[in-house]
């Protein structure tokens, strides 16, 4: 896969997939990266095997951070993951919402730098998508985000470039971000401590440039347009 990322860092990532909820952290957040990666180039989705392979190599020069640091980081993410688990809200179906686990299983090999990770057979259909019910964006546009539900943010924001206006509400951001109750319970928290300084960070280190107000039904509208030139 190196000579894949060298050309081409991409990931494509599933509409239902952006919408769950969950709450990763970075390191946790960027090996699942890594394997979303592996979907971008796999040309057969029907047979798409529940394993991937992470390499500590890859994280090391993806992330711009030492090999020793992008050990710690890759174990401790692979570990967040078998103890996490995400919600998706079905559109069709007997249920409305869907608890998964992540993984099935995950194993090391630390003198080759290299972790094997199952995912739970459930979570492979939101892991290798269909149709164009996709987003697809660079990591070169959004490696450089820090906190994990400012990378969220990018996500949502990604999946309505084209149309250019995303509109949702407090209740969603809370409920898919899994935001703490200081800025669930209080609309100006929110925008102070999350989305204010989010959009800051968003503007200043991707391509995108994202403005927001909200309706007179409460609704947030986040208008998002390219940067010039890029």
């Amino acid at each position: 896969m190196a000579n894949q990322m060298k050309k081409k860092i991409n990931v494509k990532q599933s509409n239902e997939l952006t919408e769950a909820a969950y709450h990763l952290s970075l390191k946790a957040k960027r090996v699942l990266w890594l394997c979303l990666m592996q979907t971008y180039f796999s040309d057969d989705n029907d047979d798409a095997s529940p394993v991937f392979n992470v390499a500590v190599s890859d994280y090391e020069d993806i992330f711009n951070i030492s090999r020793n640091q992008a050990s710690r980081d890759v174990k401790e993410g692979v570990i967040e993951l078998s103890r996490s688990s995400i919600l998706f809200y079905p559109k069709t179906g007997r249920n409305d919402i869907r608890a998964l686990p992540w993984l099935a299983e995950a194993g090391g090999r630390s003198s080759k730098g290299l972790w094997e990770i199952e995912f739970n057979p459930r979570v492979m259909p939101y892991l290798y998508v269909l149709g164009n019910q996709f987003t697809t964006y660079s990591l070169r546009d959004c490696g450089s985000l820090k906190n994990p539900r400012t990378v969220r943010l990018y996500e949502s924001l990604c999946q309505f470039r084209s149309t250019g206006i995303w509109k949702t509400s407090h209740e969603w951001l809370a409920d898919r971000f899994m935001l703490p109750e200081s800025q669930r319970s209080n609309s100006a928290e929110l925008k102070r401590s999350f989305l204010e300084p989010a959009l800051r960070q968003i503007n200043d280190k991707t391509p995108l440039h994202v403005t927001y107000q909200a309706d007179n039904n409460g609704k947030m509208i986040f208008n998002i347009l390219p940067k010039s030139g890029v």
